[in-house]
């Protein structure tokens, strides 16, 4: 539908045949327009939208009434809404209506919104209603002034902490690293992989590791955090939460260099991690990953092991 601003009024476009009988004077050679009524500008009001946030059925059909508008009429609503876009994110309905609007906007009415929202995205995205709106703009990104806006709120590592640990928080960090690219966020990076031991005891921190893995294609990044695991290994893999994170690196570089390390570092230890109840998991996805001569070899070595150990304590009692 066509749209343009006539006498600070709003027009559209009609059937062919409504042209002459309401508009004789306008030439727009196909396209024909018909004045929107006062009553349908209202509807988008500043105030009138405030005030369905405080009715869900209102709030329904307001964002019913977003469907098939104009590109006139968001500039027309974002201009209405300037200030109050916070506000209206951590409102329970409202939050809906900014997350439809955010589906339908172009970049640059995007942007706008952005800029008035990327002050505090932390704070907002941490909110059990706030996150959704965030996630949104997220999602649409789409060039590296979006993406510095987006990430300024987390170049800070106690940020980052508390976004990753926090239910709502951690779905937000998963999508930056999703939808913003490895080389833009080269600081955020940096600060994820130093908090590896903290995420990875987490519950909502364990799915934004295992998100930033499969995210990542710097080599770099990923010798860093193999080490940072291996150094840190029995205490991960007796945490409970700890021990997902290992397995799911296990089944994720199984076939690399990084996964016979962190199958020999299993065998190695095999003794002490089969007797916790959270690292006797890894144990056992060791020899459902491994194949059968394989798994003969594993079994032949690890009861060597036994062995061994045994006769020492046999030696040591007598």
């Amino acid at each position: 539908m066509l749209m343009q601003y006539t006498e600070d009024k709003y027009i559209c476009l009609i059937k062919d045949s409504e042209k002459e009988k309401n508009f004789p004077d306008i030439n727009c050679s196909n396209n024909y327009y018909i004045l929107k009524s006062d009553e349908n500008l209202q509807l988008f009001s500043k105030n009138n939208i405030l005030s369905c946030f405080n009715n869900q059925k209102k709030a329904k059909n307001l964002q019913k009434s977003l469907i098939g508008i104009s590109k006139e009429t968001i500039d027309y609503i974002i201009n209405e809404l300037k200030g109050q876009f916070r506000a209206i994110i951590k409102n329970k309905n409202g939050n809906y209506f900014i997350s439809n609007l955010i589906n339908i906007c172009d970049k640059n009415q995007r942007y706008k919104i952005l800029v008035e929202l990327s002050n505090t995205i932390y704070e907002d995205c941490i909110n059990e209603f706030g996150n959704y709106p965030i996630q949104k703009l997220i999602e649409f990104a789409s060039d590296e002034n979006e993406f510095q806006l987006l990430l300024q709120s987390f170049n800070d590592y106690n940020k980052i902490v508390m976004a990753s640990l926090s239910k709502y928080g951690a779905y937000v960090i998963q999508k930056l690293i999703k939808q913003i690219p490895e080389n833009s966020r080269k600081e955020f990076n940096s600060i994820i992989v130093k908090l590896i031991c903290i995420l990875s005891r987490d519950i909502y921190g364990v799915f934004v590791l295992q998100k930033f893995i499969c995210f990542t294609k710097n080599k770099l990044i990923e010798k860093e955090i193999i080490n940072i695991v291996l150094n840190n290994f029995i205490s991960l893999s007796c945490n409970k939460y700890g021990n997902y994170f290992i397995q799911f690196l296990l089944e994720k570089w199984w076939k690399t260099r990084y996964g016979n390390q962190l199958k020999r570092m299993i065998i190695c230890k095999y003794d002490i991690l089969i007797k916790n109840n959270y690292s006797s998991y890894i144990c056992e996805l060791l020899f459902k990953l491994c194949n059968d001569k394989e798994k003969e070899a594993l079994i032949s070595f690890i009861n060597n092991k036994k062995n061994l150990k045994d006769n020492e304590n046999n030696k040591n009692s007598y």
